[in-house]
């Protein structure tokens, strides 16, 4: 049986069904998004907060594999209320580390993120570059690193995801602009010349499964991301799909590149390779607006929005 944290979440709701076709998988989620598997077969749902180590600890009995997706994302919101993020990002992290290694599972991957890197803007970032995070939320993704490091786990410096999902994010730069140039027919880029990688989340998908399968279990610092590319040749690639909708260029400092190399996980999982494009992920979303008739402007696809409320109430506790 595989635990995935945060199973509910952008990523674990393309993530968890795949899994469950090869086996029982339990999700541990705060359902604080809902739950868009009710129902999955092979999936049991464990409700239940992150930072609950006795329910973390019953979570974990029983299983071979451990996925940890679950933690504050964006900027904003851990900036909000940094000491509840760093109990989540980072504590909760070690301790879930701890709880694997004391049980002896075979697999225990972290999905940490490119941002941990800093801004690059000369040459795609290596896992041996060193870390220079700027933000932080950025910080409290590599602190916690550390402890899944030293209990024999692989660290995913992941990408930024995008197409569709049951558990739709619309907050992260090619679904943003996808969902502009659908609503708004224009798409707005604040400066344009930063540097983002990206990764559609059914390639994401693809990814853990294999390494979930591969033997021997990875171990280290991976990178999981395509190609990376300039914000504003991302908006022309998104209007492209959506017919040459016009591109309005803000003038808003964005200081954050990202660029990152996954040359080392593609040698490492051989056979896997992201096959889905920009211009992919922007019709994927195109199809899906349509499909679900969903209103843009609902705070459960934006994960700050959605949040906000909790991360501000519990700073008064």
């Amino acid at each position: 049986m595989t635990l995935v944290t945060g199973g509910l979440g952008y990523l674990g709701s393309v993530l968890v069904p795949v899994l469950a076709q090869r086996g029982k998988v339990r999700v541990y989620d705060s359902m604080m998004f809902g739950n868009h598997l009710a129902g999955t077969p092979n999936v049991e749902f464990v409700t239940g907060d992150i930072r609950d180590r006795a329910k973390l600890k019953t979570a974990v009995a029983g299983v071979t594999d451990v996925l940890h997706l679950a933690g504050v994302v964006t900027d904003a919101l851990v900036d909000m209320n940094p000491v509840l993020a760093r109990r989540i990002n980072v504590e909760a992290t070690a301790e879930l580390s701890r709880l694997a290694h004391d049980a002896d599972v075979r697999r225990l991957i972290y999905v940490s993120s490119s941002s941990v890197y800093g801004s690059q803007e000369i040459q795609a970032s290596i896992e041996t570059d060193t870390p220079n995070p700027l933000t932080e939320y950025a910080r409290t993704k590599l602190e916690a690193e550390a402890p899944v490091l030293d209990a024999g786990g692989a660290v995913i410096r992941m990408a930024t995801l995008m197409g569709p999902a049951p558990r739709m994010r619309l907050d992260t730069i090619v679904n943003i602009f996808a969902k502009q140039a659908h609503f708004d027919h224009r798409i707005t880029v604040h400066c344009g010349e930063q540097w983002r990688t990206n990764i559609h989340v059914r390639d994401a998908a693809a990814a853990y499964l294999a390494m979930l399968t591969r033997e021997p279990p990875l171990r280290g610092i991976w990178n999981l991301g395509w190609r990376p590319m300039m914000a504003l040749d991302i908006a022309r690639e998104v209007a492209r799909a959506y017919g040459g909708v016009p591109i309005v260029v803000a003038d808003v400092a964005d200081e954050r590149s990202y660029m990152m190399s996954g040359e080392q996980l593609k040698a490492a999982l051989p056979g896997w390779w992201p096959k889905r494009t920009i211009w992919d992920a922007a019709l994927d979303n195109r199809q899906w607006f349509i499909e679900s008739a969903l209103d843009p402007t609902d705070p459960l696809y934006d994960n700050t929005r959605r949040m906000a409320g909790f991360m501000r109430e519990e700073a008064k506790t």
